[in-house]
């Protein structure tokens, strides 16, 4: 039968009145020196080191025990002992806790588990350390093996989808091939920014194509962020995903967005490909219909003729982009009463032969 306080002697009382006047001091030698004769027996477990339940530590747990010699045999002074012996009663619960929660692959791993908590419990560190090391390079090494091939299955995994799903655009399914994208796009590896984003602007294709624009907006704001991550802000391939996401805007009218998207698409292909390369035609052509659509024409004008020109020195006669560039100078040119000039421009259109793609149907 467990002895009540009353039971107990007054002595008893005085040193725990003392002990927890002088917690923040050596409350553990206090204990000691007035407790040394009381057994386990007796109900006389620590209160400072009374670990939570299923780790409860006295002063006579074995692991309690062997830490004092350790620190003994270490020459650590008897105030530091106190001090690492309080806290150790806390670490010990939280270790047995996690030792013993620990859940190992495998009967036989199971089983050295079991027996790294024996040895905790009976205060054999050094055998309980070699177990638990032990275990932890063997799981390791088994799954850091899975990880790999995982991974491996994973990326061939995406890379399968994402041909799956261009052939579904090329069918003009994109429905489907949206599906295929978002499933590639978690499974591809955490390091694979790059690609990653190479899937985002065709996921935000698909999504625009299926008339979702808000969809394509996150797929190609996302795609845009890694980009500007892996490759740098002064790529042409950040000015292509700030062309599509600008095209959404520009789809949705939101015109005070789409502006400075290609505004700053103008500006990358300009310092990287050059003026007079084609993508930079591209670019002046969409900010044009912009300022067009804006009913700026007289800003739209100069951005044509600029594009214009390029397209009339890169491309054959009769290329589709050309027969397109020289449209839309003749259409703003109408549009701003300079119809001799418009007419000029809608008969060459009209003159030039036509594409190989056309004239081989």
């Amino acid at each position: 039968m467990e002895a009540s306080v009353a039971d107990l002697p007054q002595w008893v009382g005085i040193a725990v009145a003392a002990g927890i006047a002088a917690l923040v001091g050596g409350l553990i030698g206090v204990l000691f020196a007035h407790n040394r004769g009381v057994s386990k027996a007796e109900g006389g477990i620590d209160p400072q080191l009374d670990a939570p339940a299923n780790a409860p530590l006295s002063r006579e747990n074995p692991a309690f025990r062997q830490l004092q010699e350790v620190l003994r045999a270490k020459g650590i002074s008897a105030k530091e002992q106190d001090t690492r012996l309080r806290d150790f009663a806390g670490e010990f619960a939280i270790i047995h806790r996690k030792l013993r929660d620990l859940r190992p692959i495998g009967e036989a791993r199971t089983d050295v588990a079991v027996r790294a908590l024996a040895a905790l419990e009976a205060g054999e560190f050094e055998d309980a350390i070699k177990l638990t090391e032990g275990l932890g390079k063997d799981e390791g090494s088994e799954g850091h093996a899975l990880r790999e091939r995982s991974v491996k299955l994973l990326a061939a995994s995406a890379a399968a989808r994402v041909i799956a799903a261009d052939l579904y655009m090329v069918l003009i399914a994109p429905e489907n091939a949206r599906v295929l994208y978002e499933q590639a796009i978690e499974e591809l590896p955490a390091t694979a920014d790059e690609r990653r984003a190479e899937v985002l602007n065709k996921l935000g294709t698909a999504c625009y194509q299926c008339g979702d624009h808000d969809a394509a907006v996150r797929a190609f704001t996302r795609g845009l962020r890694l980009l500007e991550k892996t490759i740098g802000t002064d790529h042409p391939d950040v000015a292509t995903s700030l062309n599509n996401l600008a095209l959404i805007h520009y789809s949705k009218g939101r015109y005070d967005q789409a502006e400075p998207l290609y505004r700053r698409a103008l500006m990358i292909d300009e310092r990287v490909l050059g003026y007079d390369h084609p993508g930079v035609a591209t670019d002046l052509n969409n900010l044009a219909l912009l300022h067009k659509k804006q009913g700026n024409l007289d800003a739209a004008e100069p951005l044509l003729k600029r594009a214009l020109s390029t397209k009339e020195r890169t491309f054959d006669p009769g290329h589709p982009s050309l027969v397109t560039g020289l449209k839309n100078y003749a259409s703003v040119l109408r549009s701003l009463g300079r119809t001799e000039e418009a007419k000029e421009f809608e008969d060459r259109a009209a003159s030039l032969p036509p594409s190989r793609t056309e004239s081989a149907a």
